[in-house]
């Protein structure tokens, strides 16, 4: 069975457990897709604080509706759902003020780092989130949500269009749209 296979089958206990009501089961969740959301957010945002305050309201509403979660199986793609709209919402909310995103910020080490990671590596790939982040800080709102739910969490073409009700083919565009500014920016990283 693979590591993902393996992540699937403890998820979904935990969502069993979780809404019959196990609260100890839905802090286990927490846990294992606190860190990936937030990356989500960050990247949408570009700002530590609203990203934790997104991920936090995002995990208030998973909690609220766990209930009508049919498949325990997609909460992955559940909680990014909720995430990635949330986070959407505030970028878009701040684009028609005309204000400009917050400068990226370091973001500190994964605990899926561990222990043992390399200080230097780690400091590298910082770096690397930081221009990133600045890059999209750089597109619509619209497309960063697309590249960040594709090349961040993994999610099919079809599961970004569904996390943001928009078509496959409009999320393919957005998609490729937002590659190739993120390619052309990150030349240096090569």
């Amino acid at each position: 069975m693979t590591v993902h296979a393996r992540a699937a089958v403890v998820d979904r206990a935990l969502v069993l457990r979780a809404q019959d009501g196990d609260a100890q089961a839905f802090d286990q969740l927490i846990d294992r897709h606190q860190g990936r959301l937030f990356r989500i957010a960050y990247l949408v945002l570009g700002d530590r604080q609203d990203s934790e305050d997104v991920v936090q309201e995002s995990l208030l509403t998973a909690w609220r509706r766990l209930h009508l979660l049919d498949d325990p199986d997609a909460v992955r793609a559940w909680l990014s759902q909720i995430c990635s709209r949330r986070a959407t919402d505030i970028a878009r909310r701040r684009a028609r003020r005309a204000t400009d995103a917050h400068s990226p910020e370091t973001l500190h080490h994964h605990p899926d780092d561990g222990p043992g990671s390399d200080p230097a590596r780690r400091t590298e790939v910082n770096e690397q989130m930081r221009a990133l982040a600045q890059i999209l800080s750089t597109m619509e709102p619209d497309l960063r949500s697309c590249w960040t739910l594709r090349e961040i969490d993994g999610m099919s073409y079809r599961e970004v269009a569904h996390a943001l009700d928009i078509t496959e083919s409009t999320a393919r565009g957005r998609i490729s749209r937002a590659r190739t500014h993120v390619i052309d920016r990150m030349k240096e990283w090569r």
